[in-house]
C-alpha cells in the first residue's frame, strides 16, 4: 500500500469532525451535572489541610474535617444546593475543553496513523519494537499531547472554578473572582498551577486512553470469543472505571499540589517549593490528601465521558453509513 492509500484508508475511518465535537460536549455537561458534589467536596477537604497547617492545629482540623463534616458544614451553611456550587464555572470550562479534547485528540491520533510509514521504520530500527506494540503506546502519546494543549487554553477557567469553589474567599459570582485574581496575582495568577496540572492532567490522559483501549480490547475480545450478549456501552464504562483507577492513583500528588497553588500561590509559588512544603508538613501521606474523593468522582467521570462519547460517535457513523447506503 502507498502512503497515499494508507492516508485515503485512515480518512476514510474517520467519522466527522462534529460528532467529536458533539460527543464531548455531551459527555462533559453530564459528568459535570452528576459529580460536580465530589468536586466541590475534594476542595474543601485539600482546603481544610491547607487552613491547618497555617493555623498549626493540623491534628485537630483533620479530626473535624472528613467527607461527612465537610458535606454537613456546606448543606449547613449553603442547603443542599449548596453542593453544586460551582457547576457554572465547571460547565463553562469542561464542556467546550472536553469537546475541543476530544476533537483535538481525534485529529492528533490521525496524524499519528496516517505518518505511520514514515516514523515506524525509524523507531523499529532504532528500538527493535515491532510495529503493533509501537501501535500501542499511539495512545499515550496522543492522550498526553491533546491534554496538555488543551489544558493551558482552559487553565484561567479551572484557577476561577478551584477559587469559587473554596470557602476561602467566599466570591459571589465568577466576575468577582476573575476581578480578585487580576487585582492580587495579575495575569500570571490565571495560570496558577499549570505546571503540577500539566504534570497531573496529560500523564492522566495518556495512562487513561492507553489502559482504556487496552481493557476495551480484551472485553471485546472475551465477549467475541464466548458469544456474551454485553452491551458496547457496558464494556466502555467497565473498561474506563478500571483505567480511571488506574490512571488517578498514579497522578493524586499533582492534583493535590495543584489545588494548593491555585488556592494561595503566594505560599505555594510552584511545583518544588509545594512539593517541600507538603513533605515537611505531612510526610508522604499528605500528597495523597483527597485520593478516597478522587478516586470516587474521577474513575466514573471519565467513564461515562468516554462512555457517551464513544456512544454518540458510533450514532453519527451509523448515520452516515445508512446515508451513503441510500445514494
Amino acid at each position: 500500500m502507498t502512503r497515499q492509500e494508507h492516508e485515503q484508508a485512515v480518512e476514510k475511518k474517520r467519522p466527522q469532525k462534529i460528532a467529536h465535537l458533539v460527543g464531548g460536549a455531551m459527555s462533559g455537561m453530564t459528568s459535570c451535572i452528576m459529580l460536580q458534589p465530589l468536586d466541590l467536596i475534594k476542595t474543601r477537604l485539600q482546603q481544610s489541610t491547607h487552613d491547618a497547617s497555617l493555623l498549626n492545629t493540623a491534628k485537630h482540623l483533620r479530626k473535624r474535617h472528613t467527607m461527612l463534616t465537610t458535606i454537613q458544614d456546606i448543606i449547613k451553611t449553603s442547603g443542599p444546593v449548596g453542593l453544586w456550587r460551582g457547576t457554572l464555572p465547571t460547565i463553562v470550562r469542561n464542556v467546550p475543553g472536553t469537546a475541543i479534547y476530544f476533537t483535538t485528540l481525534s485529529e492528533i491520533r490521525n496524524v499519528i496513523a496516517i505518518s505511520r510509514p514514515t516514523w515506524q521504520p525509524v523507531l523499529s530500527r532504532v528500538t527493535g519494537m515491532p510495529y503493533k506494540k509501537q501501535e500501542k503506546y499511539e495512545n499515550l502519546i496522543a492522550g498526553i499531547t491533546a491534554r496538555g494543549a488543551v489544558g493551558y487554553i482552559l487553565m484561567p477557567f479551572t484557577v476561577l472554578k478551584v477559587r469559587y469553589e473554596s470557602n476561602m474567599y467566599n466570591y459571589g459570582s465568577m466576575l468577582e473572582a476573575f476581578r480578585s485574581v487580576i487585582k492580587y496575582d495579575g495575569v500570571r495568577g490565571l495560570f496558577a498551577g499549570y505546571g503540577a496540572t500539566f504534570i497531573r492532567d496529560a500523564p492522566f490522559a495518556g495512562i487513561y486512553l492507553f489502559f482504556y483501549e487496552h481493557w476495551k480490547g480484551m472485553a471485546n475480545g472475551w465477549k467475541n470469543q464466548y458469544d456474551v450478549p454485553i452491551a458496547n456501552v457496558a464494556v466502555n464504562l467497565g473498561s474506563g472505571v478500571m483505567a480511571g483507577t488506574t490512571a488517578t492513583c498514579i497522578t493524586q500528588p499533582f492534583d493535590m499540589m495543584k489545588t494548593r497553588m491555585q488556592l494561595d500561590p503566594h505560599i505555594y509559588p510552584n511545583i518544588w517549593a509545594t512539593t517541600r512544603r507538603v513533605f515537611l508538613e505531612d510526610g508522604v501521606k499528605g500528597f495523597f490528601d483527597g485520593l478516597s474523593l478522587r478516586l470516587a468522582r474521577k474513575p466514573l467521570s471519565s467513564a461515562i465521558s468516554w462512555a457517551i462519547y464513544e456512544e454518540v460517535v458510533r450514532f453519527f457513523s451509523k448515520r452516515e453509513s445508512l446515508s451513503q447506503t441510500t445514494l
